[in-house]
């Protein structure tokens, strides 16, 4: 029950933090149709395969001077689909980290006094400062990622389907693995997430409260004290960067290892003679394109639990 209940509370928080973005709603619009031009023109790279290995087994003048001009059109609709998608989208995140700090820094002036008796100065400081830039990480970059390359796997899984629903469905047999690699990433990221966030805040503290009072500490000389208090704090916060970077490092090859299985599974399946005899050549390494170019997409889908989790934590 307390895992459900901390899983509600954090997509709440998550989508109460997607309303910063609704007032931005225009640039928010241009930015998805730019990452939707970048995901159709990135997936007609198998496509382009396809039609290369077809036209050499069958050339024509036509093919001559229609591929090179598929390519180049491509090449220049990604390129202004990542300008319009990163441009108006990192607009959308510098006005909510604003909105963000503001509506934060407002409402602290208007807390009364035991508040501030309660907390230290360097963990109130560090609200304003690094926990909202932790909380914009979930709101842009995370949604940036989803939308491009979630995108991009939409368009991907489209064409294989389109080319060979039965070798797809064998492909995303893996599925179930991937989730459940990622979603003990996501519950670990966010644990140790919140731990950061604290200690970044313990930091903040104790450099402050010695270096403002630097006189009493000299008065007592104890500057030995703080240089331990200030190196336990900071340590401590390394410590929890580490276990976070393990993760990381830990959940991301293994997810990779998954995809490449699936990859070797399917090209063994799609060398079968019952399957060949239905695709052409150029069918065949299309498919094997799109499959391969999923592994990237996937993998930063699957680190973007890193953000959404340090946002929510």
């Amino acid at each position: 029950m307390t895992q459900v209940r901390s899983q509600d509370t954090g997509w709440a928080l998550y989508k109460q933090l997607l309303g910063y973005v609704k007032p931005h709603w225009v640039s928010f619009l241009v930015a998805i149709v730019g990452y939707a031009i970048y995901a159709a023109s990135s997936t007609a790279l198998a496509e382009m395969m396809k039609r290369l290995i077809d036209g050499i087994q069958s050339p024509d003048a036509a093919f001559r001077l229609l591929l090179p001009l598929f390519v180049v059109f491509m090449f220049a609709a990604r390129g202004l689909g990542t300008f319009l998608g990163t441009y108006f989208m990192s607009n959308v995140a510098r006005n909510v980290v604003h909105a963000l700090r503001c509506n934060v820094f407002n409402h602290m002036l208007h807390l009364p006094g035991r508040f501030f008796d309660s907390h230290s100065s360097g963990h109130l400081v560090s609200r304003v400062t690094y926990h909202v830039e932790q909380v914009t990480g979930a709101a842009t970059n995370a949604i940036t990622i989803l939308l491009r390359e979630g995108l991009f796997v939409l368009g991907l899984l489209s064409y294989l389907l389109w080319t060979n629903w039965m070798l797809t469905l064998l492909f995303l047999a893996v599925t179930p693995l991937i989730g459940g690699v990622v979603s003990y990433a996501s519950k670990r990221f966010r644990r140790i997430s919140q731990r950061i966030q604290d200690s970044m805040g313990d930091v903040t503290h104790v450099a402050s409260e010695a270096l403002t009072g630097y006189r009493v500490v000299r008065t007592h000389g104890a500057e030995e004290y703080e240089k331990a208090r200030f190196a336990r704090a900071s340590d401590y916060n390394r410590q929890q960067k580490m276990k976070e970077a393990l993760t990381k490092a830990v959940s991301t090859p293994v997810i990779q290892l998954l995809i490449a299985v699936s990859l070797a599974l399917l090209v063994w399946l799609a060398m079968s003679p019952a399957l060949l005899d239905n695709m052409t050549p150029g069918e065949f390494i299309a498919f094997i394109t799109a499959a391969s170019l999923m592994a990237k997409p996937v993998r930063q889908l699957t680190e973007i639990n890193s953000e959404i989790q340090k946002g929510i934590a």
